[in-house]
């Protein structure tokens, strides 16, 4: 069988709270951009399935060096000793002027020597993806992974997220790539902060939320919007019961920026009364003055009073 052609569904990870202990190997959950290069079509193709061959002609040319291979993996930026997410986006100048380090890291293997390799059991893919990339290509190297859980869970800590280790993701040895993407048994674990946010205000109805606008103070003291919660929870919803009051003027709109990555959709809010402070979980990717990811509420703080 031929490898793979383009395009190709990438597999995904699903959130998990814990790792699973055993019959899988870990890997560090690096903050990069997802993507596949496909030397023989001679494409680096993003997750959605568009072309960075512009972005990152470095990466390509490196590849091609390892053969006609088909990798799966993270492109990721290095700069001042630690992983810098929002300089992905620059361009190869504008890296290179700044000294930043860009590398493709991969860590499956899906087409080789004419073929394709998605039915193997993790473990073997992994196995030849060893024997594929040499330890003296530095612009494609090779994801760290163990069979260690205790290893793998010391990855998913605030020490760890401070240079751009986000978590730890588990891949059980005998699964095999999705031919179609999506799920393949593989499990994520983030490192996450307790963080206080003030909330700004709630998407859906003003009388039943179904999301917060969240925001906070800069260096400046002024507040600043940051983020929008994911789903409110029962939970969550309770301990707001009766506290948000909605500000004069009806809803406004928002851009999708303030939900997460560049290109999302702008969206439509309703802005509240301010003063109801809310305890939320974050991960680490937080850059230009914006949680990249929404953030989970987990309940209002009490009022406090001021003597």
């Amino acid at each position: 069988m031929p490898v793979p052609s383009l395009p190709l569904r990438l597999a995904v990870a699903e959130p998990s709270a814990v790792l699973p202990e055993t019959g899988h190997g870990y890997e560090p959950k690096l903050d990069g951009w997802r993507c596949l290069i496909h030397v023989p079509a001679g494409a680096v193709q993003s997750r959605t399935g568009s072309s960075l061959a512009d972005r990152f002609p470095g990466i390509l040319k490196a590849a091609a060096t390892l053969g006609r291979v088909v990798l799966d993996g993270e492109i990721v930026a290095y700069r001042d000793g630690r992983l810098d997410f929002a300089t992905l986006s620059y361009g190869p100048v504008r890296r290179r002027a700044e000294g930043v380090t860009v590398v493709f890291v991969a860590f499956d293997l899906l087409g080789a020597r004419g073929r394709d390799l998605r039915t193997l059991p993790y473990a073997r893919r992994r196995e030849r993806l060893e024997a594929v990339i040499g330890a003296d290509n530095a612009d494609v190297q090779l994801m760290r992974s163990t069979r260690d859980v205790e290893l793998a869970r010391g990855w998913i800590s605030a020490e760890q997220a401070a240079v751009g280790v986000e978590g730890a993701l588990a891949k059980p040895l005998g699964s095999r790539y999705p031919p179609r993407g999506g799920r393949a048994g593989w499990v994520k674990v983030r490192h996450f902060d307790d963080v206080d946010a003030l909330v700004l205000g709630v998407t859906g109805s003003p009388t039943r939320p179904t999301a917060l606008v969240l925001g906070q103070t800069d260096r400046r003291g002024r507040v600043r919007a940051v983020g929008l919660s994911t789903t409110l929870s029962r939970l969550a919803l309770a301990s707001l019961a009766g506290r948000l009051r909605l500000a004069p003027g009806g809803p406004v709109r928002a851009s999708g920026v303030v939900a997460g990555l560049p290109g999302n959709e702008d969206f439509t809010y309703w802005p509240v009364e301010p003063g109801v402070v809310v305890e939320a979980r974050a991960d680490s990717a937080y850059e230009l003055g914006r949680y990249r990811h929404r953030l989970t509420v987990m309940r209002a703080k009490p009022f406090t009073t001021r003597s």
